[in-house]
């Protein structure tokens, strides 16, 4: 049985569902839908901040910055996607030691070699085994006693088969991981097989348009997993949200028609803490008597 006091995102009595965020903003709607934590994907950082597609662009500074401000502005736990820690051990060293930091509740750590890219494209390679083992290894150490997730994935399914990413997969639990995360498995049966056969805690990754069926949480369950990610769905509806909006300015000159699909300033300016603002401008202003 897994302690749960080491985290509150592990549990062994139920399923636990993460959405992935890209921002401040996003991260605070996730948390104002009510979910309990949520993952700063890679993928959606790129494609947010750099206007580019998850190929290994994104440095490890850029993502520290984006992690280090989304921590800031919610309070539920904030996974971070790593991507390979930007190097070496050393590098994945420094990168557990600053989200620990900032109040990060975990990373995730994958196996491709550099310049990676999204777990669901074409054309990728993995690192040899044990180069990956030490760093999960360091950042085991690097974490200390922080309440702070490794979480361990490996990218083998594609490039080296699935009994691959599997051995690779118990290879990283003996390391240390606390979570498990085979990426794009493409069948049914190869996720019950995965949830099966690989110790400890399992990531089930559900990408929309993907190469992972996408399954019902229960189902998810009670094949084993422990933690599932809607990593880009919010990206996705955003994205959708908006290029409609845009096209429809342009062809009708105005916004009217689209009121029902545009949150209200007040209700923005409310979910940023407009009001909070305001008091405290109110109680530092130069108007103010201070005793």
């Amino acid at each position: 049985m897994t302690d749960s006091r080491l985290h509150p995102l592990i549990s062994d009595s139920r399923i636990f569902l993460a959405a992935g965020v890209w921002d401040p903003l996003s991260a605070k709607l996730a948390e104002r839908a009510g979910f309990r934590s949520v993952v700063l994907s890679g993928y959606a950082v790129a494609a947010a901040h750099l206007g580019e597609p998850d190929f290994g662009l994104l440095t490890q500074s850029e993502v520290l910055d984006v992690a280090r401000r989304v921590c800031r502005a919610v309070d539920i736990p904030v996974v971070v996607d790593g991507d390979t820690g930007f190097g070496g051990a050393l590098n994945v060293i420094r990168m557990v030691e600053e989200l620990v930091a900032m109040g990060a509740r975990g990373v995730i750590l994958e196996d491709q070699r550099w310049p990676k890219r999204c777990g669901h494209m074409r054309g990728k390679t993995v690192v040899p085994m044990e180069e990956h083992v030490q760093k999960i290894r360091a950042a085991v150490d690097a974490k200390g006693d922080a309440p702070f997730m490794i979480t361990a994935r490996t990218d083998a399914r594609a490039p080296l088969g699935l009994d691959e990413a599997i051995r690779r997969a118990r290879a990283y639990h003996e390391a240390g991981a606390q979570v498990l995360f085979v990426e794009a498995p493409e069948t049914v049966e190869e996720m019950a097989r995965i949830a099966r056969e690989v110790p400890g805690l399992q990531v089930a990754n559900m990408i929309e348009g993907g190469r992972t069926p996408i399954l019902p949480l229960d189902t998810l369950h009670e094949m084993g997993f422990h933690n599932v990610g809607y990593v880009l769905t919010g990206l996705f509806a955003a994205a959708h949200a908006m290029d409609r909006a845009f096209t429809h300015l342009l062809q009708h000159g105005s916004s009217k028609g689209l009121e029902g699909d545009l949150m209200t300033f007040d209700e923005l300016t409310g979910l940023l803490g407009l009001e909070e603002k305001y008091a405290l401008d109110e109680h530092y202003g130069e108007d103010s008597e201070q005793s």
